[in-house]
């Protein structure tokens, strides 16, 4: 039977941007046992929802597109949101959602599990410079397509807006992180750290189960691990990339960057990276948990 969750806290915040609309967390009325991925964007979102679908489920054969069974359920995509709604309503049990808000911006749910991931920030800043791009109608004066100097200067100076969150800086980032991860709001939140991922998947897939209690074997760990295997989910962008197959991206592969940490090394000046370092440090004083950010590890 599927069980309401109960609001335990209400939201303290209301995040809004340019595809964030806290209008539509309307379309998901949380069941006990659902499950919510809450992270910054390119922070491996989409990977951590394609592992948890596929526990979720028991099988890496899906019976629907990852973005359709695991809707961004705060974001006006062109979807109706009645029919957002609707798909998730009709499911079965466990259901995997996920958000870009911070986690004083919805509710503490009894019975939700909510699992946060991170990734360093200037890898961040270098996947959404590749994100921004391989959109089909750009976005005149976007500072992400910028020249590198430009750029990054303006990712790491720019404000945390509230009403503009999907400015994609590093204050929203680290916003994200203060209030989701170093607040201690939520109770029993999992945070994972995209390195740790990629270090190793299928630790990461037993973690997920772990987290989420879900009983998984041997075999079903070894199956999701392999379909979420980089090259493996780039294959198939069609089944795991949002809006996929609507012309959005210029290549729904494209989607699917790199799967890369370091990637900002050897690309920033002395200048820039001291920039960040001191800019970082202003905005996450704890330098453990400004290292964490940055690394990941146990």
């Amino acid at each position: 039977m599927d069980v309401p969750a109960p609001v335990l806290a209400p939201a303290v915040r209301v995040y809004r941007g340019s595809t964030t609309d806290p209008l539509r967390w309307v379309t998901w009325s949380p069941r006990k046992g659902d499950i919510l991925v809450c992270t910054p964007p390119k922070c491996g979102t989409t990977w951590t929802q394609a592992m948890l679908a596929m526990l979720v489920n028991g099988s890496s054969n899906l019976p629907e597109k990852v973005p359709v069974l695991s809707p961004w359920v705060d974001a006006d995509l062109g979807v109706p949101a009645d029919e957002v709604a609707a798909r998730l309503a009709a499911q079965k049990g466990r259901r995997v959602v996920k958000t870009h808000t911070p986690a004083d911006g919805f509710p503490i749910w009894d019975g939700v599990t909510v699992i946060a991931v991170y990734r360093h920030p200037l890898d961040v800043f270098f996947s959404l410079r590749k994100h921004v791009a391989n959109k089909r109608v750009a976005v005149p004066d976007h500072p992400m397509s910028l020249p590198i100097p430009d750029s990054i200067r303006q990712f790491i100076n720019g404000p945390a807006d509230p009403d503009d969150f999907d400015n994609d800086t590093l204050a929203s980032l680290t916003l994200h992180y203060s209030q989701t991860v170093l607040s201690g709001r939520y109770p029993h939140l999992n945070v994972l750290h995209y390195s740790d991922m990629l270090r190793d998947g299928r630790r990461t897939v037993q973690g997920l189960a772990r987290a989420a209690g879900i009983e998984a074997d041997v075999d079903l760990i070894e199956q999701v691990a392999a379909a979420t295997a980089f090259g493996a989910m780039k294959a198939r962008a069609i089944d795991y990339a949002p809006v996929a197959g609507t012309g959005y991206w210029k290549s729904d592969d494209g989607f699917f960057d790199s799967a890369s940490s370091g990637k900002w090394e050897g690309q920033l000046s002395q200048a820039e990276v001291e920039l960040f370092n001191t800019r970082l440090a202003e905005l996450v004083p704890d330098e453990k948990a400004r290292t964490w950010l940055m690394a990941g590890g146990s």
